[in-house]
């Protein structure tokens, strides 16, 4: 059934350049089965539970380092072979889920899913990166790496002194969440052991929640840079937030190309609404890259005044093309965060990195609930959809809002055993329990294309 649903010199060298680094970046390599070396036991060595040493990290912007003599195990639980996941290892124990800041790439052929990790954690930091709780090395915060404080285990030396293989098991299998549960977690904040689980969420509606966003119920998030490499990386004249509309995009990411396109034809110059008569339109929503655009030329048009000169309107609209230009030139894959509504008005976003290998697949118009991009004469009620993968609270200064990363490739087919989950959601520290129920799990890319006229237009798979 298919289903639904992440050397002191060198090392100094390696964490300053952190922040040249993308978040997200393509995987390369094959998955291989584990080779004939020795896999250890080191159960005995184990001090502390993964919540354990969490709970060493208590105030936020203060990373921890690990000074006493700290060993955890845990069992893989993330997969970087779709690419969704980048340079991160989640392990799972009893008590919680751990993010490893692992510095490398194609760690599906290393690592493999169910298999037990040890890790010596004296030497290494804990810290924090937008509510998630991170281990990893000491980060420089110097500069652009100000809002890192872990930095990536990216060295080979350090990864045979820190991280151990231990023996194949069997894939933990996800964990259905409710609602309620859910919603629970987030008034809990960053230290419930929810965050990091691999979950199954149903019953998810498209769109925001309008009690936060009160002139669109349909909402993805995503930036776009001027320049990646600018020394002020965040400057608002660098860096143009998307989060008021939809922007036309129905896909759960996109690649470097794609945004290119988007860019060239003024896609994301306003958001798009289609009019009564089956056109398409731009004028919903304000304008957020021709926002960026003006805060650039009126920087641009100050620094010029300071040294006695005012701007012709020739002059202005020569920069502003410059500006354009430039963004287009340094287009980049998009990560995306498209956003649901769970049924008792929990907002959740699910997040799709533009390096994934299933960028730029269509969501199903059925999901999203409009007309369909590709056949702009059928219009589609909303289907209720379901989502499968690493479960996160992201921290900003708006709020914190549940985030799910998927795993595997939402349109994949997948094993046998993996159409199933706990039907019923286990003990409050959200461990498994034996003999639970299970039920099938339903793919958020798989539902008929019915349009609000009850007319079947085939199946989407």
């Amino acid at each position: 059934m298919k289903k639904f649903i992440i050397a002191i010199a060198a090392l100094a060298a390696a964490v300053s350049c952190q922040s040249l680094i993308e978040e997200w970046q393509p995987v390369l390599g094959s998955a291989s089965e584990p080779a004939d070396e020795v896999l250890v036991n080191y159960d005995s060595r184990v001090t502390h539970t993964i919540a354990q040493l969490k709970a060493m990290y208590t105030t936020s912007k203060n990373p921890v380092k690990i000074e006493e003599s700290v060993w955890i195990k845990g069992q893989v639980i993330s997969s970087d072979r779709t690419g969704n996941v980048y340079r991160e290892l989640y392990i799972q124990d009893g008590s919680g889920v751990l993010d490893v800041k692992v510095g490398r790439s194609s760690m599906y052929s290393d690592y493999h899913l169910g298999q037990w990790i040890y890790i010596y954690a004296t030497g290494l930091t804990l810290g924090e990166y937008d509510g998630t709780l991170q281990l990893g090395v000491k980060a420089d915060t110097s500069g652009p790496n100000a809002d890192y404080e872990v930095a990536y285990i990216d060295t080979q030396l350090l990864i045979d002194t820190h991280i151990f293989k231990g023996a194949m098991a069997e894939r933990i299998l996800p964990i259905e969440v409710t609602p309620e549960q859910i919603k629970a977690a987030v008034s809990e904040g960053k230290q419930s052991p929810l965050w990091g689980r691999y979950v199954y969420v149903k019953d998810l509606t498209y769109g925001c929640n309008k009690d936060y966003y009160t002139h669109v119920d349909e909402k993805v998030f995503f930036f776009i840079y001027k320049d990646p490499n600018a020394k002020d990386k965040k400057a608002s004249t660098n860096r143009f937030f998307f989060s008021d509309g939809t922007y036309s995009i129905n896909r759960w990411a996109i690649t470097k190309n794609r945004m290119g396109i988007y860019l060239k034809e003024g896609r994301l110059d306003k958001g798009f609404d289609w009019a009564a008569d089956g056109a398409l339109h731009s004028d919903r929503y304000d304008d957020p890259l021709g926002e960026g655009i003006e805060a650039n030329l009126k920087a641009y048009a100050e620094e010029q005044q300071s040294m006695g000169h005012t701007l012709t309107e020739a002059e202005k609209e020569a920069y502003r093309q410059s500006v354009r230009d430039e963004v287009v030139r340094n287009a980049g894959a998009q990560s995306i965060s498209q956003y649901f509504l769970l049924p008792n008005n929990q907002d959740i976003a699910i997040r799709s990195s533009g390096y994934g290998r299933f960028a730029d697949k269509l969501i199903p118009a059925a999901i999203l609930g409009r007309k369909d991009y590709d056949d702009p004469t059928i219009e589609y009620a909303k289907n209720p959809a379901c989502a499968l993968g690493l479960i996160n609270l992201y921290v900003a200064s708006s709020g914190s809002t549940p985030q799910i990363t998927f795993v595997e490739d939402p349109n994949e087919e997948l094993s046998e055993e993996m159409s199933y989950v706990p039907a019923t959601y286990v003990n409050a520290d959200y461990t498994l329990k034996e003999g639970y129920q299970t039920v099938k799990v339903n793919r958020v890319l798989s539902y008929d294309r019915k349009d609000v006229n009850g007319t079947n237009h085939g199946r989407v798979e």
